[in-house]
């Protein structure tokens, strides 16, 4: 097969998980002997990178805003970067003659790039969905119909408001996809997407992401010996407020409060918004833990496994419906216990009791409360971090989902071929 991907982002240019997997499925498919080619967005190119660079990556799309500030002023040169953005699709299909395009990422880009596919390669366009971006609001429509804490600039704003959403909304009829074949990266991304939008039930299917398992295994057996107090407590992901990673913060300070701490310490690996790190670290001293809270930045994945092996539990606060966060199947692979909320796809792998501890999203007590739980019985800990490990083995193993892929695209196909021929 040909397979054209389609993704907001690219590595080494990336916010998180979900941009990494495509890469993991780009090279999966090329090791089968398939052929492919991505298009992506400028983000964090530079000029020698962004008509190619040898690999078969375009970086030519322009995303819709600016990734932490929405900048109102770049609305007027939003027709010319649908324009250009609809004009890079055509010719990247034109280019490489894709049998399947594959659209991974669509936050923050226009829905024009995959209506371009679908009339281009009709029944041979395939989504993989791992957030709600097919009945969220955009970007402009967040911005220009939110609220903001001064009324007289809400005011202004929304007075200005029907230039912009008559060209967005226009767009929105205009590019109405048809999402003949749409992949779930979980069975709580597929109810939501069958609640909130009118794609057909039969037309949405579940392929859980997956992780290259043995990358992130213990070199050697380890649980026999890990798990003895302190802890050693880590959040690995984005630094931005749905994340939760303040619940992570207030709950050492709850310990600490109840003179309850025993040189516990938490690490926060990520970057994000500068200003939200700077609340963090700010909270953390208020607490009287800023001894406790370690802030590394952003660390390469290549790196990862070697963090994941140096702690003992993996805290996963999240406050959003988190569609299947891969951060949770590395950790477990890495026999981490793994303390975090249900929200969205979570609970497909975090089983309160079985797999991983739970507690409610924002609530700091009940998760001082699960350290306080494993810190006093490292059993428990072995059990867990044992029944984690196994699961993400069986169940989300990356060979099982790129074989659970490859066949959905072969039959997408050979359906169309078959249309075609007919």
């Amino acid at each position: 097969m040909r397979i054209l991907f389609v993704s907001a982002f690219y590595p080494p240019h990336v916010i998180g998980g979900w941009e990494q997997l495509v890469q993991d499925i780009n090279i999966s498919m090329q090791e089968r002997g398939h052929e492919t080619a991505i298009l992506t967005s400028t983000h964090g190119a530079g000029a020698d990178q962004l008509r190619g660079d040898g690999t078969g990556v375009r970086r030519v799309l322009h995303l819709e805003s600016d990734l932490n500030h929405y900048r109102p002023q770049a609305f007027w040169g939003y027709r010319r970067r649908v324009r250009q953005n609809i004009e890079e699709t055509r010719r990247a299909i034109a280019d490489f003659q894709p049998d399947v395009v594959f659209v991974h990422i669509m936050w923050n880009l226009t829905r024009g790039i995959p209506w371009v596919a679908e009339q281009l390669c009709p029944g041979r366009v395939v989504y993989y969905v791992a957030d709600h971006w097919p009945y969220l609001p955009t970007t402009h429509e967040q911005y220009w119909l939110g609220s903001t804490r001064n009324p007289v600039t809400t005011y202004m704003k929304r007075a200005v408001a029907p230039v912009p959403m008559h060209f967005v909304r226009q767009d929105q009829r205009a590019f109405s996809l048809q999402f003949r074949h749409v992949l779930c990266v979980s069975e709580a991304i597929r109810q939501a997407l069958a609640a909130n939008t009118p794609i057909a039930r039969d037309n949405l299917h579940v392929v859980h992401n997956g992780i290259d398992t043995r990358a992130f295994a213990p070199q050697t057996p380890s649980v026999a010996t890990r798990y003895q107090p302190p802890l050693r407590l880590l959040y690995a992901g984005s630094l931005v407020p749905h994340k939760g990673v303040i619940t992570a913060v207030e709950a050492l300070g709850v310990l600490q409060r109840d003179g309850d701490l025993h040189s516990e310490m938490l690490t926060i690996v990520g970057s994000g918004r500068s200003d939200y790190e700077a609340y963090l670290r700010q909270r953390a001293g208020e607490l009287g833990i800023g001894d406790a809270v370690i802030f590394r930045g952003r660390v390469p994945r290549t790196e990862m496994p070697q963090l994941f092996h140096a702690h003992d539990v993996l805290i996963f606060p999240s406050m959003w419906e988190e569609p299947l966060a891969r951060v949770t199947q590395e950790a477990m692979a890495a026999q981490l216990v793994v303390a975090g909320t249900l929200t969205g796809g979570t609970g497909e792998l975090l089983i309160d009791g079985e797999t991983g501890l739970a507690f409610p999203p924002g609530d700091a007590g009940a998760l001082a409360d699960c350290i306080r739980r494993l810190r006093s019985d490292a059993a428990l800990c072995r059990r867990l971090a044992l029944a984690g490990s196994e699961r993400v083995k069986r169940y989300f193993d990356i060979e099982r989902m790129i074989d659970e892929l490859e066949a959905y695209l072969q039959q997408v196909c050979t359906i169309s071929s078959e249309r075609v021929t007919g």
